[in-house]
C-alpha cells in the first residue's frame, strides 16, 4: 500500500510472531473478568468500537470470561497509555486500546513508556481522520484556511484533535484558532452546531456511524485527510502529506498521518505470557470472522476492516536514527505548541457521570 513511515510506528505494529500456544489457557480465564480499557470517554468514538468488542470477544476467549469496560481519559489518551504500560495487570486480563498519537508521546513529550513493547492483538478497522468544517464556516479548502481564520475545537494537547490542526498551522500556513479543553468529540460537535466552533479533526468512520444526516445534507466539508492513502468515499479531498511544501515537512506530516494504519487497535501490556497473548489474538481473529460480530457491526453502522496479521509484518528498513531529523523537527514544533503558542482553553463545569448498568463509577459490565 506504499506506506513508509517512521520506524517508531512500524515497530509498534510489527511484533514478533508467537508460535501457537500448546498450553490450555481456559483454566486461567474461566470465571475471570477481562477489562477492555479505552484511554478516552466511553461516549467518544473509541467507545463505539469498545462496546462492539466487549459484546463479542468473551465468547471466543478460552474459558469465556466476562468483560467490563473501563475508561481512563486524560492527556489526549496518554494517561491511559501510561497506566496500561506501567500499572496494569500483566496476566492477560487486560485488553487496552491505545490512541495512535500516544505512540509519539515518548518522543515529543518524554512520556515514560515504550510503545514498541505493547503486544498487538488486532485492529477492527483503519482509522483515517479528516479536518472538517461546519457548512456555515467561511472556508471550504486548505487554501481558504490560509487566508481566513476559523475556530477549531480540541480536547487535549496530546490528542489528534489538537496536534493535527497545529501542524497544519505550522507547516501549511493555515490560520486555525484552536480552542482546547473540550471533554470529547460530542461536546466539540455540539459547539459546531451552535456556532461556537467552526471545525474539528475527527475520525471519518465515526462520522459515518453517527452523522449520516450531516453527510447526506452536506452539513460538513472536509479540508484534508490524515492518512497515507486516499479514502474511497472522500473523492477529491487531499491528503495532508500531499499538501506539504517540502520533503522535510512531508515527513513530519507522515508522522501524524501514519497513525491511521494503527487503526482501532487493541493490545496487551508488556510482560503478558506468550500463550495468553496468542489466545487473545486467536480469539480476536475468530471474533472478526464471526457472522454474529459482522451483523452486529452492520447494525451499529460501524465499519469493519480488520487486521490480524501484525505478527507477520516486517519493520520498515528505515532506521530510527535516519529519521532523527524528522523527530527533531516534530519536537521543535511541539515545544512551540506547549509554550509560546498555547491556545485558549475551554472551561467546563464538573458533571457527574452516569453509566447504565455500571458496577463502578468508571466501569460497565458486559456479559
Amino acid at each position: 500500500m506504499g506506506r513508509r513511515i517512521l520506524t517508531l510506528l512500524a515497530v509498534f505494529t510489527a511484533v514478533a510472531a508467537v508460535a501457537p500456544a500448546k498450553a490450555d489457557v481456559s483454566g486461567f480465564y474461566h470465571g475471570k473478568t477481562v477489562t477492555i480499557m479505552v484511554p478516552s470517554g466511553l461516549g467518544a468514538s473509541l467507545g463505539i468500537y469498545a462496546r462492539l468488542l466487549s459484546a463479542h470477544m468473551g465468547e471466543h476467549i478460552p474459558g469465556k470470561p466476562s468483560i467490563i469496560l473501563s475508561e481512563r481519559a486524560g492527556g489526549g489518551g496518554v494517561n491511559g497509555t501510561l497506566w496500561a504500560f506501567n500499572a496494569a495487570p500483566r496476566d492477560g486480563s487486560l485488553i487496552a486500546a491505545i490512541l495512535a498519537p500516544s505512540v509519539l508521546a515518548p518522543v515529543l513529550h518524554n512520556a515514560k513508556f515504550d510503545a514498541t513493547k505493547f503486544q498487538w492483538i488486532g485492529s477492527i478497522t483503519p482509522n483515517p481522520a479528516t479536518v472538517a468544517v461546519w457548512h456555515t464556516a467561511p472556508v471550504k479548502s486548505v487554501a481558504d484556511a490560509r487566508k481566513t481564520p476559523i475556530t477549531i475545537g480540541a480536547t487535549q494537547f496530546g490528542s489528534e484533535t489538537y496536534i493535527t490542526p497545529q501542524l497544519m498551522n505550522a507547516l501549511l500556513g493555515t490560520k486555525f484558532r484552536i480552542i482546547n479543553g473540550y471533554p470529547g468529540m460530542t461536546e466539540i460537535e455540539l459547539a459546531m452546531m451552535k456556532g461556537e466552533l467552526q471545525g474539528r479533526q475527527g475520525v471519518w468512520a465515526t462520522m459515518k456511524a453517527i452523522h449520516q444526516d450531516w453527510i447526506k445534507q452536506g452539513l460538513i466539508a472536509h479540508l484534508a485527510i490524515a492518512d497515507l492513502k486516499p479514502v474511497a468515499d472522500l473523492p477529491g479531498v487531499p491528503l495532508l502529506v500531499d499538501l506539504a511544501r517540502n520533503e522535510r515537512d512531508r515527513k513530519v506530516l507522515e508522522l501524524i498521518s501514519g497513525n491511521a494504519m494503527l487503526g482501532r487497535c487493541w493490545l496487551a501490556p508488556p510482560g503478558v505470557p506468550a500463550e495468553r497473548v496468542a489466545a487473545l489474538r486467536k480469539a480476536f481473529a475468530a471474533m472478526v470472522a464471526d457472522p454474529k460480530f459482522i451483523a452486529d457491526a452492520k447494525k451499529r453502522n460501524v465499519e469493519v476492516e480488520p487486521s490480524t496479521i501484525a505478527a507477520e509484518k516486517k519493520a520498515d528498513d528505515e532506521t530510527f536514527t535516519a529519521q532523527l531529523n524528522v523527530v527533531k523537527k516534530a519536537r521543535e514544533i511541539s515545544r512551540v505548541f506547549m509554550t509560546a503558542d498555547r491556545p485558549k482553553k475551554k472551561r467546563f463545569p464538573a458533571q457527574p457521570r452516569v453509566l447504565t448498568g455500571a458496577v463502578h463509577p468508571r466501569h460497565t459490565r458486559v456479559h
